[in-house]
């Protein structure tokens, strides 16, 4: 009985999100997960813990909605991203090539060069503006955000999540980010072969299908390498390379790309970059306000607010609004907009924090379902990476996944027999895929969008996710007989 109450907050949320709706789906869920956790005997000190470091999470996430429709709504009032949408028309007369190249290829970038969410709140409004529909750019940026979300900004899922708290060697380090990195190539080949299924829907049969699976190839080999050569860059230098063999595929050799309109987001890669490109930069944007012992409990807070991409896409927003003779920063619809996000987002993150915490008298309600699942025997290794998609579902982080689900995946790991660096390449994979279905995520890009529908997404995103995640299950039961 106690397993299936673990479980419950989740079943609410992915029933209720797909049947009626997200807004439905987080309040009936953060009502039952309260109660819940006080049945796991929790008191009210720790409940407003939870629910203060619930808070400090909402901050952080509303801060890049907040800089990226800030940056997007200038950028849309004085024409520009218009230009965008029309910068790529020589490079190739195919819309679709255009889709996937921008698809894949920006979202991978931010994905490494920010992490925070930040490809979700900036890649689908560049696709609308090529003409597609918001709930399709949405769903597919999520899908392959879940495929290049491994190493998030500079490795910190690998690093921070695995490699601190477990104390690994780098040799461990090195071979479970290659192991990941191979299981999710392949894996991303299903997830486009869906996503092929998704755009023919909505706009017809698709004529470039070698063509796109080319340009995935061009990520997916480079991005294996670099994860195997130095992980904590691969995702941004499989991105620069894809782009850059993009461009020369597809032009030919020439100079097709009007590049002029793209230089506010160039200018904004810069600013995200260059804390890892100077190390004294690093530490002054490391400032960390810290909230230790929140009520009176052990539950510790803190927010990092100049490491929020939210800094950049002001810089770059006011500078878009003065050379451009903006009349106006369209602060009145912004507003508007947070305010409608923080309903829905806030009870979300606050289930999430609510069963972490609830471990006082009691293991966890995530300790609970880490010890049901391990209870599978061999058959365990494919459920493995299904264990990081539910950490990123209810965390909203790959890092934060491994973390809570890191430790329990190597102890059983060590019961079954299982080659350790095998296993947590399966709950790395997972953890990363899991950010195609996170409500987190699906919240901030949806609003961005300007989607109040996040039910359509999630229903998108949810048969790509599971079968794809079920597809690394089965090549991890492969390695484990080999």
């Amino acid at each position: 009985m106690i397993y299936f109450l673990s479980l419950l907050p989740i079943i609410v949320l992915v029933a209720l999100s797909l049947l009626r709706g997200v807004k439905e789906a987080v309040t009936v869920g953060w009502l039952v997960t309260t109660l819940l956790f006080f049945f796991w005997g929790a008191d009210i000190n720790q409940y407003l813990g939870a629910l203060g470091v619930s808070m400090l999470t909402t901050i952080n996430i509303l801060m890049i909605v907040l800089g990226a429709v800030f940056l997007y709504n200038i950028m849309q009032h004085t024409g520009m991203i218009e230009q965008i949408s029309h910068s790529l028309d020589r490079l190739h007369p195919s819309k679709e090539i255009r889709f996937f190249l921008l698809a894949l290829g920006l979202t991978a970038f931010f994905e490494g060069v920010a992490g925070f969410g930040t490809p979700g709140a900036i890649v689908p409004l560049i696709l609308v503006a090529l003409g597609f529909g918001a709930i399709l750019s949405v769903s597919v940026v999520l899908l392959f955000d879940g495929l290049v979300a491994l190493f998030g900004a500079v490795g910190t899922p690998v690093l921070t999540g695995l490699q601190v708290p477990l104390g690994l060697s780098e040799s461990q380090v090195y071979n479970i980010a290659i192991t990941a990195a191979l299981l999710v190539a392949l894996a991303g080949v299903l997830v486009l072969l869906l996503v092929f299924r998704m755009v023919t829907r909505e706009h017809g049969l698709l004529e470039h299908r070698k063509e796109v699976l080319l340009l995935y190839t061009f990520f997916a080999v480079p991005f294996c390498f670099f994860a195997w050569l130095v992980p904590e860059l691969a995702t941004v230098l499989g991105s620069l390379t894809m782009l850059g063999l993009s461009v020369l595929y597809l032009g030919r050799g020439k100079r097709p790309v009007n590049l002029k309109p793209w230089l506010p987001y160039a200018v904004l890669a810069f600013l995200l970059l260059l804390p890892k490109l100077w190390e004294p930069l690093k530490g002054w944007i490391g400032m960390e306000l810290v909230f230790p012992g929140m009520f009176g409990t052990t539950i510790d807070g803190a927010i990092k607010p100049l490491q929020s991409p939210l800094l950049p896409f002001l810089v770059v927003g006011m500078g878009v609004a003065f050379f451009k003779k903006s009349e106006s920063l369209y602060l009145g619809e912004l507003l508007m907009k947070i305010g409608r996000v923080f309903v829905v987002l806030f009870p979300s993150v606050a289930i999430a924090q609510l069963m972490i915490h609830s471990g006082v008298t009691q293991p966890s309600m995530v300790r609970y379902i880490a010890e049901l699942m391990s209870s599978l025997g061999t058959a365990y290794v494919v459920v493995a990476p299904f264990i990081g998609v539910l950490g990123a579902f209810i965390t909203g982080s790959t890092t934060i996944s491994n973390i809570v689900f890191g430790a329990s995946q190597l102890e059983t790991a060590v019961a079954l027999n299982i080659e350790p660096v095998t296993m947590l390449a399966l709950q790395l994979s997972g953890a990363s895929m899991g950010n195609a279905i996170c409500l987190f995520n699906i919240i901030a890009a949806a609003s961005v969008a300007n989607i109040k529908e996040y039910r359509l997404i999630l229903s998108n995103n949810m048969g790509p996710t599971l079968l794809a995640t079920l597809l690394v299950g089965l090549l991890g039961m492969v390695l484990f007989f080999l």
